[in-house]
């Protein structure tokens, strides 16, 4: 690991051990982190983060502490809507644990697993790489677009689409694509959207670049199904900042209608960057269901929605976010949070999409859960369509039904 693009990460550390913080803070200094600061107790972590809630990235709790608890610390960090990660230090046996996990997973915490005692710097270099992820350091080959960058960038057509199939934990078939937005500048190549989907939405230009992404990708999905006979969705991602739109699903129809695609086909896809709790989103959220589509929510567990609010919401699908799922193998509190959402999914009959696949061990895992469909590099990286129809009937060929390898029997 690049220590040196871990500087800008801010750390603290609760435990009422002075070795284990002392051996924490050594540890995450080689990891080129030094923005450190521990607590010794429930109490005053608390406290700090009550002055300021902005103040860590992330936040490395024991769960067994004198006085304040680190169960009841995450509670009280739930009612400040903490939005940094938190890592679980534990040396308590499974049961306990699992039980904090089954609290916790209706906290609005983004918990990025566990680091059992004692410590082991492999793991410690593992969970930052997890922060990381959740506050990602920008390459210097990549600043963020200024407005007036997107708003030309939409303007003359510069939005370009490349899909991600998703692929069912049954058959291996395809069971549809992901939409997934870039920008092609002349100066910079393709633009991820890091560097600009922020700017859209901050500068209300995200309705202006959804637009743009459906006149894009609907004609080449519709071109996908046809040459490869094909019947799968599309998924398209809506920021929850357009379930302010009164017009949206009216809007989507149109295109639809526009480029010869089935309403059947398409699923709308509902990012978790922002919170879904206004009385006309959760109204726009319901119209779009009672209009047709299939709604799914993405990236879950890195968001606002937890496993209660799920229940209220009119979800078909559920996709993992990839920090559940990257490291599940290894890391059993993510297998227990995993294992506790897949058995609400099913009491709800939602579909759940595991997402961000790129390693054997965690598909096995994910797998023996009982997710319905993958997503991720393992499979298939995000390609441009005429990538992706020449990738297409390699996979086809790799799943014929004498070298399928069923895991879920395995």
């Amino acid at each position: 690991m690049d220590s040196t693009v871990n500087s800008d990460i801010s750390v603290l550390i609760v435990d009422d051990s002075l070795a284990i913080c002392g051996v924490l803070t050594a540890m995450l200094a080689d990891l080129g982190v030094y923005k450190v600061e521990s607590c010794h107790n429930g109490e005053d972590a608390y406290h700090k983060v009550e002055v300021n809630p902005a103040a860590y990235d992330a936040m490395f709790v024991d769960l067994h502490m004198e006085g304040m608890d680190g169960l009841e610390l995450m509670h009280k960090l739930h009612g400040l809507r903490y939005r940094g990660g938190i890592v679980v230090m534990s040396a308590l046996e499974k049961k306990i644990l699992d039980f904090t996990l089954e609290v916790i997973s209706n906290y609005n915490l983004r918990v990025l697993g566990s680091a059992e005692k004692p410590l082991e710097k492999n793991l410690i270099a593992f969970m930052v790489k997890r922060i990381k992820s959740y506050y990602p350091v920008i390459s210097r080959k990549e600043k963020v677009l200024k407005r007036r960058e997107v708003y030309d960038a939409i303007r003359n057509d510069k939005v370009v689409t490349y899909f991600q199939p998703k692929i069912s934990a049954v058959n291996n078939s395809v069971t549809g694509l992901e939409c997934l937005a870039r920008l092609k500048l002349n100066s910079s190549g393709i633009i991820s959207p890091g560097a600009f989907l922020p700017v859209a939405e901050r500068f209300d230009l995200i309705d202006a670049l959804t637009d743009a992404i459906l006149n894009s990708a609907l004609p080449q999905f519709k071109l996908f199904c046809e040459q490869l006979q094909v019947d799968c969705t599309l998924a398209i991602n809506i920021s929850p900042l357009q379930l302010y739109n009164n017009l949206l699903p009216e809007t989507i129809s149109e295109y639809l209608h526009r480029h010869g695609v089935a309403q059947k086909n398409i699923i709308v896809e509902i990012t978790e960057n922002h919170a879904i709790r206004e009385e006309i989103q959760l109204k726009n959220l319901n119209r779009l269901r009672i209009h047709g589509y299939q709604l799914s929510l993405d990236d879950y567990g890195a968001g606002y929605t937890n496993l209660r609010q799920l229940k209220n919401l009119p979800f078909n699908e559920i996709k993992l976010d990839a920090q559940l799922v990257n490291g599940i193998a290894r890391d059993k509190v993510l297998r227990v949070m995993v294992e506790s959402i897949r058995k609400v999914t099913q009491e709800m009959n939602l579909k759940l999409v595991a997402e961000g696949i790129s390693d054997s061990k965690d598909l096995i895992v994910v797998n023996n859960i009982g997710v319905d469909a993958y997503q991720g590099y393992l499979f298939c990286r995000p390609k441009p369509m005429n990538e992706l129809l020449r990738w297409y009937p390699l996979w086809q060929k790799s799943i014929i039904p004498c070298n399928v390898v069923n895991l879920r029997d395995s």
